[in-house]
């Protein structure tokens, strides 16, 4: 079962929009009349049939303002997604997190800028397990 049929399951009985991401628990959280703000903290995350299972949970701050929805890491992984809504903001955060494990963290340093060596040395200290 994916994360985001877990996440479905767990909300359906309430008839609410549910999020793919399913957080450790530990999140902040701040909503007012305009926008919604969250800060949510994984320990895992799946896309395209892989899961990576982390070392340490990975901070996504989830901003909800004027219509549209984003999903931003930190710095050192340079991650940042865009959707209409919460669910499409994090599919395609999964999707750019899986393009640049493919892409950076999975190339030969040869091959990389010194910012993309710094983000693939951040990405390999944070996946534990790719399976």
């Amino acid at each position: 079962m994916s994360q985001a049929d877990i996440a479905a399951g767990r909300d359906s009985a309430v008839g609410l929009l549910t999020p793919a991401f399913l957080p450790t628990g530990d999140s902040a959280a701040m909503k007012t009349s305009e926008y919604v703000s969250e800060t949510i903290f994984l320990t895992e995350l799946t896309c395209e049939g892989r899961t990576f299972v982390f070392n340490h949970p990975l901070p996504v701050h989830v901003l909800q303002e004027e219509g549209g929805w984003s999903c931003e890491s930190p710095e050192e992984y340079n991650l940042l997604s865009y959707g209409d809504d919460r669910l499409e903001a994090e599919t395609s955060f999964r999707d750019v997190f899986a393009y640049c494990w493919d892409d950076i963290a999975c190339e030969d340093d040869e091959k990389l800028t010194k910012g993309a060596k710094a983000q693939k040395r951040a990405f390999l200290a944070l996946v534990k397990i790719k399976y």
